[in-house]
């Protein structure tokens, strides 16, 4: 069952990457080196691909055969997964040197603003959704952690709303870590409040599809 291993290969990845993006965020002059630059985006990349992975493999060996009903609201989460993974992954030939042809949509700084909020605004939806699908038998494993990553979300939701409406007032995008000192160093501890509510959801998740029962049904 490839669910799984890829669901340990996110946990992992969210740890490395989040971890970088709080420690450069803390000291950014370690990102004057151009080396660690390229590897942080080589990592974020193998982050966000990994998450777009799990989101297909949740699809077609979890949500088609236990959860018929949330199959079109998961769908758009995988949509929203790919325009996030388009974010990231359009730094991607700066680490190899290339010069590859972008499409204009994906340099245009409303699709960097405006992707991650709605994209974290359906999967709020979908979990929200699954929680409420949950059968007597799912319930006692998964109630809590799906309840965490929609707490994970909602912060989330917060931050990208933080990064859009400082695009809206000065006509220039910026990510948290490059906005001012203050407001950079300040968001850190929601960010790390939020991974870790995202975290316990994936692990309580991949310890869930490690049932000798749950291994049988999937």
């Amino acid at each position: 069952m490839f669910l799984r291993k890829v669901t340990l290969i996110l946990i992992i990845t969210i740890i490395v990457s989040f971890s970088i993006r709080t420690f450069g965020t803390l000291f950014p002059q370690i990102f004057k080196n151009i080396t660690l630059v390229q590897a942080t985006i080589l990592i974020n990349s193998i982050f966000i691909l990994s998450h777009l992975i799990f989101w297909l493999l949740f699809y077609r060996e979890y949500i088609s055969e236990k959860k018929p009903s949330l199959k079109t609201i998961c769908i758009f989460a995988i949509f929203g997964s790919f325009a996030v993974s388009a974010i990231y992954l359009k730094k991607l030939p700066f680490v190899f040197g290339l010069n590859t042809h972008i499409p204009l949509c994906l340099l245009n700084p409303y699709f960097d603003a405006l992707a991650p909020i709605i994209s974290s605004a359906i999967h709020l939806v979908f979990f929200v959704s699954f929680k409420k699908s949950l059968k007597i038998d799912e319930f006692p494993s998964l109630s809590r952690p799906i309840l965490s990553i929609i707490v994970g979300n909602g912060i989330f939701i917060c931050l990208h709303l933080i990064v859009l409406l400082n695009f809206i007032s000065r006509d220039r995008f910026e990510w948290l870590e490059h906005m001012p000192r203050f407001i950079a160093v300040s968001t850190v501890p929601l960010i790390i409040l939020a991974v870790c509510f995202m975290l316990y959801f994936y692990y309580r998740f991949y310890c869930y599809l490690n049932t000798s029962r749950n291994i049988e049904k999937i």
